[in-house]
């Protein structure tokens, strides 16, 4: 059984977490290199008329309205929470477990021309690790995370309408990677080993599920 508590609603997701986690992120609150005790991927209005407050603030001040242990990790999305897909891999003591919401209106190709004003959409991604990463082996996860989205969207057969050539992901995709902060400290986990393997297969599901759904509703 998972020791981390999904709590799903149609405007969020939030995840509680057992203990206080080591979390390298692109999220828009807490992001970077930090710590953690819950995860917030927040569902905006993408039509909701100006002005708007700071993405920071609107994240914040949901995060206390819904009492979340603090400190939280948060971002945003306009994609449907019912686009969630899950997956969890484990091997002995070894779990892994993620969590995505997929958008697919702001599909790129990386390269593609920038814009100032793309539309609404967005791949976010949460992955817990029952074992202790170094912050080097973190940054390795984070690779593994974007590498299986990216071979999720390529199986599905996804275009850029920018460049029509294979997308890699969206304009505005946000991933985090959460890890323990006890036990002995793993320092890689990339294809060649048992946690690169897992963080593979649960990202690559997880994703295709998500994407799936995103394309069918």
């Amino acid at each position: 059984m998972s020791k981390v508590q999904l709590i799903k609603d149609v405007h969020y997701i939030a995840l509680l977490l057992p203990f206080e986690c080591k979390v390298l992120s692109s999220s828009v609150l807490n992001g970077g290199l930090s710590c953690t005790r819950s995860f917030l991927n927040l569902k905006v209005d993408q039509h909701a008329p100006a002005p708007w407050p700071m993405p920071e603030e609107t994240l914040s001040n949901k995060t206390k309205a819904l009492a979340l242990p603090q400190p939280t990790t948060a971002m945003m999305t306009a994609a449907s929470m019912d686009s969630l897909g899950y997956c969890k891999e484990s091997r002995a003591e070894l779990v892994v477990e993620c969590w995505v919401t997929a958008g697919l209106s702001n599909v790129r190709r990386v390269g593609d021309s920038s814009d100032e004003q793309p539309k609404a959409g967005t791949i976010n991604i949460s992955l817990y690790i029952n074992h202790h990463l170094s912050d080097t082996a973190l940054v390795e996860a984070l690779m593994m995370v974007t590498e299986s989205k990216v071979t999720a969207i390529r199986d599905a057969g996804i275009v850029s309408p920018i460049s029509g050539s294979p997308a890699s992901g969206t304009g505005t995709d946000s991933h985090a990677v959460f890890c323990t902060k006890q036990g002995e400290v793993v320092n890689y986990c990339g294809k060649h080993t048992l946690i690169g393997e897992l963080i593979g297969k649960a990202v690559l599901s997880a994703c295709s599920t998500s994407i799936e759904k995103c394309m069918t509703n």
